[in-house]
C-alpha cells in the first residue's frame, strides 16, 4: 500500500511538472505572438513583453522565518531574468525585478535607497540591495550548521527531499569546498559533544 501511494505521488508530481512546462511554453508563444502583432510599434512590443514576463514571475512576499527570502525567490525565476529578458534594456529589466516586490517590500526597498529612485539603480545594485534587505537573518555558518542537523523522522520522503534541497540551497553548499564541508561537520560534532558534556556536568552537580 505504501509503495502504491508513493508511486501515485510521483505520478502526480510528474503531471504537475508537465502542466507547468506546457504553461511556460504557451506563455512564450503568446509573447512571440504579441510581438508580431505589435511589430510596427516597437514601444507596444516592449510593453507586451514586459507584461508577459510579469505574469510569469510571482511577487516576492518576504518572510525569513518561513524561508521566503530573496535568494530563494530569485533562484526560482533566474532563468527568466537570464534568458527571457534579452529584449529588455538593463533599466527595463531592473524595473521588472522591482515591480515583482509586494507592497511592503517595495516600500522598504525604496526607503533604503532614498533619495535615489529605483530607476537610478543598475541591475547589479538592485539585486545586491534586495539580497541585503530580504536575505536570511541567519548567518551562513548557522544555516549550514542547521542543514547538517536535519533528521529523517519518517515523514513523506518527497517532502523530506524537498526540505533537504531547500536547506542545502539556502546554506549555499553548492559553493563550499571539500575542506569547508569537513570544517562544518567537525564544528557541528564539537558543539554536540560540548553540549552533551555540559548536560552531564549539570546532572553530576545536582547529584
Amino acid at each position: 500500500m505504501q509503495g502504491w501511494m508513493e508511486q501515485q505521488e510521483k505520478t502526480l508530481q510528474h503531471m504537475l511538472k508537465q502542466q507547468k512546462d506546457t504553461s511556460d511554453s504557451f506563455l512564450r508563444a503568446l509573447e512571440r505572438m504579441e510581438v508580431r502583432m505589435s511589430g510596427a510599434n516597437p514601444l507596444a512590443a516592449k510593453h507586451s513583453i514586459f507584461d508577459s514576463l510579469c505574469r510569469r514571475i510571482d511577487r516576492l512576499n518576504f518572510d525569513a522565518g518561513k524561508g521566503r527570502t530573496f535568494d530563494m525567490w530569485y533562484k526560482g525565476f533566474k532563468d527568466i531574468f537570464d534568458y527571457d529578458c534579452t529584449e529588455l534594456s538593463e533599466q527595463e529589466k531592473t524595473r521588472l525585478l522591482i515591480s515583482r516586490l509586494d507592497q511592503d517590500c517595495r516600500q522598504l526597498f525604496c526607503g533604503s535607497i532614498a533619495p535615489r529612485s529605483p530607476s537610478d539603480l543598475s541591475w547589479d545594485k538592485a539585486v545586491a540591495t534586495m539580497d541585503r534587505l530580504f536575505g536570511s537573518a541567519k548567518t551562513l555558518f548557522r544555516r549550514r550548521f542547521e542543514c547538517l542537523k536535519i533528521n529523517y523522522d519518517h515523514q513523506d520522503f518527497n517532502n523530506y527531499e524537498t526540505l533537504v534541497r531547500t536547506r542545502c540551497s539556502d546554506a549555499k553548499f553548492d559553493s563550499i569546498s571539500f575542506d569547508g564541508l569537513q570544517c562544518s561537520s567537525t564544528l557541528r560534532d564539537f558543539r554536540v559533544r560540548r553540549l552533551q558534556n555540559t548536560a552531564a556536568e549539570e546532572v553530576g552537580s545536582r547529584g
